[in-house]
């Protein structure tokens, strides 16, 4: 490995490296299913320890691919840019000055950016005296714009902290927080939203006492994003933990957890969802099953030789957090690293080991497979193998030892492992996953807004992101894209359909007809026709709902096309969901949600738009021709189904909400119920559900009928959608005045009371099924509904 203090070639020295600071380190890692290996990256040091206690020893370790790579760095702040070269399979040790750290907790202009003419993987080093801290850095296109935070939350009495790094873009993000932190000075309570700003190449950091875990971060275009811990205290010193995180669209839903064989003590396993998810668990033969709400990270404990198999029904992201330990004369302290994905799993990898540290391969394999597995060509006979329960997945440790700085090829010739790197020491420790020896994903191409993740060992397009349009009843329309339409209509129309000509994607047509309500200017949804698979599905909702397939009625839950489209039922909402993405759903309040993967981005048609990102075109005829109102467009989708009552014109009422009833009814009083309250009872939604939608359309079915029951039919279509996506909100009819006789409202502009309850009775939002009655006084009590 080549060392260059990168900083005496500007006449800067720092010091002199020293081996005794190399830690090993598997410089090809990879957490998840993201690959390492690319040509741009951004990276910046978190805050290590005490800042004043040490000065920083900073180093980004690069390895090439190809030979005779070019590979130029370039920090912000203080001003640099320089380059080296990098050969195939060598790695520049490049010293970075300790400016780099940020400190506290604020906007920096510290970062660096590296960019080379070939594939690189990059990890960097923070040390100080008996506290580094190592992760991968990925390059751009691993990138995302939503995460979740872990920080550990054992044993600690310093700084919880994450950063958040902005790429060529000025770019907005939303914080919502899930534990208190400090930010330029000024306090911010958990549970409250932190919007900031981030100019070209700028870092945030936040910093906070407690645990932090299941903060979640949006951004408006892709960020880095990283989380740890300034300084964790354990065994001897205080250790520097950090890990760059991982988007959601990274994440996956099989792992294998092995523990560390050598250690007596617990370590922690970290859960992390981001919508709603049941995990199921297996540590030897103990099984748990949670249901992980979302925004919520959830931890287990491991120890010893038994390993923890975990599996949920959606993708979750997974982090193990050591927490230090002693083996024999060695006091080694803690490590934080991801877990990958059982999918992510390769044939072969490279490890790099150090003579810092006792060294260790841990090797997740199918148990029939072990026999084929070698290190450095040599088969391992005298391994001991041990079966993971609940799968057929069996993991061992290997003890590499203290060899000089060299690098290890493990593999097998058929089928995928897994295998993590763990180093120890005294008062030190490290951890990372590996990572094929090669990407299949450089060089695999897939469709626009499409990443390409190995799945089984194989390189495989997945959609980056999924785009909805919502119908509403009441002259509303959001398309896939963004724009928000006011119409009123009783006619049949095309809202969504594929208009591409990739023969890879599967075709298919939605088509809604509408009829009018009784209440003026509002219609209602009364049947759904989709086209999938060669098989006409009809979704009738009259008093009861009914369901035709090809012509036949059919029972719910059902499936169609050999097991590729799923029908089914849950709370107030039917949904049709099919194999490559596709779904459609509506509730008892007569809205449609059309959700769609970006696999099909720039290639739909009909009300929903063609999904392109912008909404300025979207309001286009049968021809791709722009047309200059929403009728005619509107006119171009319509259906001809040979219906007396389809009238698709306002009457001279499109725009019956006027400017100073949208004021008024988009007030707290009304619908700003659902966007505007800063506490209870919707707040814990926002961030998960979008409440735009369902703002605009309360205000419009409110200006179109002025009763409280309209008002809470809309406000009841929000909590569905929230509900649908595990969060509960509970006494939210008590809190909007929707559970009580009357409404508080202006006297210039009366709304219809609510009815009441029936004489001796009340309205809870979640009541005991056996209440305590005179021949029953203890019901409640012993009762399980």
């Amino acid at each position: 490995m080549e060392i260059i203090n990168l900083w005496n070639k500007l006449g800067m020295f720092f010091g002199i490296l020293s081996w005794s600071f190399w830690i090993m380190l598997n410089v090809l890692s990879i957490p998840v299913s993201s690959s390492p290996l690319g040509k741009e990256f951004l990276t910046a040091f978190m805050q290590n320890g005490y800042p004043r206690r040490f000065q920083g020893d900073f180093k980004l370790l690069i390895t090439g691919s190809v030979q005779s790579t070019s590979v130029t760095i370039s920090m912000k702040q203080p001003a640099l840019r320089v380059t080296v070269n990098a050969n195939a399979g060598e790695t520049l040790s490049v010293k970075i000055p300790p400016e780099a750290e940020m400190v506290g907790s604020n906007i920096f202009d510290n970062t660096l950016t590296i960019r080379a003419d070939n594939d690189i993987s990059i990890v960097s080093l923070s040390y100080k005296p008996q506290s580094a801290g190592t992760t991968i850095v990925y390059p751009m296109e691993s990138l995302g714009t939503e995460y979740y935070v872990v920080t550990p939350n054992v044993g600690t009495d310093r700084y919880r902290e994450f950063a958040i790094i902005s790429w060529a873009e000025t770019t907005s993000i939303d914080i919502y927080l899930k534990g208190p932190v400090t930010f330029r000075g000024r306090s911010y309570l958990r549970g409250s939203k932190l919007t900031i700003s981030l100019k070209p190449y700028q870092a945030a950091q936040f910093q906070g006492e407690v645990d932090l875990s299941g903060t979640k971060i949006v951004s408006q275009k892709p960020v880095a994003v990283y989380s740890g811990h300034t300084c964790v205290s354990r065994q001897i010193q205080c250790d520097h933990v950090v890990e760059q995180l991982l988007p959601v669209t990274s994440w996956g839903t099989k792992f294998i957890v092995p523990s560390l064989a050598f250690n007596t003590e617990f370590d922690i396993v970290y859960v992390s969802a981001s919508q709603s998810t049941q995990v199921d668990v297996q540590y030897g033969q103990i099984k748990t099953v949670k249901i992980v709400p979302a925004a919520r990270v959830v931890f287990y404990g491991i120890q010893g030789t038994t390993a923890m198999s975990i599996s949920a029904n959606s993708a979750i992201q997974v982090m193990f957090f050591s927490d230090g330990g002693t083996f024999g004369n060695l006091k080694y302290e803690p490590f934080f690293m991801a877990i990958p994905d059982i999918s992510s799993y390769c044939l072969a990898y490279n490890t790099y080991s150090s003579d810092q540290f006792e060294n260790y391969a841990l090797i997740i394999a199918k148990s029939s497979e072990t026999s084929g597995i070698t290190v450095d060509s040599r088969p391992l006979h005298s391994l001991q193998w041990r079966i993971v329960s609940g799968t057929d997945y069996s993991w061992a440790a290997h003890n590499l030892g203290q060899t000089t700085n060299t690098i290890h090829r493990i593999e097998h010739p058929s089928s995928p492992f897994g295998l993590l790197s763990v180093g120890i020491a005294n008062g030190k420790a490290c951890g990372s996953p590996a990572v094929c020896t090669s990407d299949p994903c450089r060089t695999f191409k897939c469709r626009t807004k499409e990443v390409c993740k190995i799945l089984h060992g194989q390189p495989t397009c997945i959609h980056a992101y999924t785009g909805t349009c919502v119908g509403t009843t009441a002259k509303y329309f959001q398309t896939f894209d963004g724009l928000f339409v006011d119409f009123n209509d009783s006619c049949t129309y095309s809202i969504a359909q594929y208009c591409g000509s990739d023969p890879k994607l599967e075709p298919f047509k939605v088509e809604e007809k509408n009829s009018k309500m009784d209440i003026p200017g509002v219609s209602k949804l009364q049947q759904i026709r989709i086209n999938v698979y060669g098989h006409n599905i009809t979704i009738e909702k009259e008093e009861h709902v009914r369901i035709m397939v090809s012509g036949l009625e059919v029972n719910i839950p059902t499936t169609v096309a050999h097991g590729k489209v799923k029908i089914s039922q849950s709370n107030r909402q039917l949904t049709v969901a099919t194999e490559f993405g596709l779904q459609v759903s509506f509730d008892s309040n007569w809205t449609v949600v059309v959700t769609l993967p970006t696999s099909y981005y720039g290639a739909t048609c009909g009300l929903c738009g063609n999904f392109n990102e912008v909404t300025t075109d979207d309001m286009v005829d049968l021809n791709g021709t722009q047309v200059s109102s929403i009728m005619a467009w509107a006119s171009n989708w319509k259906v001809d189904d040979q219906d007396p009552a389809c009238s698709d014109t306002c009457q001279g009422n499109c725009l019956a909400c006027d400017d100073d009833k949208k004021g008024l009814y988009g007030s707290w009083i009304f619908c700003g119920a659902i966007n505007h309250f800063a506490d209870e009872p919707f707040w814990g939604c926002r961030s998960t559900v979008d409440p735009t939608s369902y703002y605009e359309d309360c205000i419009n079915r409110l200006c179109a009928n002025k009763s409280i029951q309209v008002l809470c039919k809309a406000l009841e279509a929000y909590v569905t959608a929230c509900e649908e996506r595990g969060i509960l909100i509970t006494e939210w009819k008590k809190k909007t005045g929707c559970g009580q006789h009357t409404l508080y409202y202006p006297a210039n502009d009366p709304i219809d009371e609510a009815p009441n309850c029936p004489e001796n009775s009340h309205y809870e939002a979640c009541a005991n099924a056996c209440p305590d009655t005179c021949s029953e006084p203890s019901a409640s009590s012993v009762c399980t509904l």
